[in-house]
């Protein structure tokens, strides 16, 4: 498998907003749409801090 957890990170603290990602889609300035593996979808205002793809860890920053 191939999805990543992906976390917010605010105040130096990351949070895990969602599990097992399986796409990340810009849709505008500093906003993705995170896509899960059983369909859901989640929109976020952040830019991305750091990408981890060993270790399935995508961490994005709160705007």
């Amino acid at each position: 498998m191939c999805e990543s957890n992906v976390y917010l990170k605010k105040d130096n603290k990351e949070e895990l907003i969602m599990e097992n990602v399986a796409a990340i889609s810009p849709i505008g300035n500093d906003t993705f749409i995170l896509k899960g593996l059983l369909g859901e979808s989640m929109e976020v205002k952040a830019i991305i801090e750091d990408i981890n793809l060993m270790g399935h860890k995508i961490i994005l920053k709160a705007l």
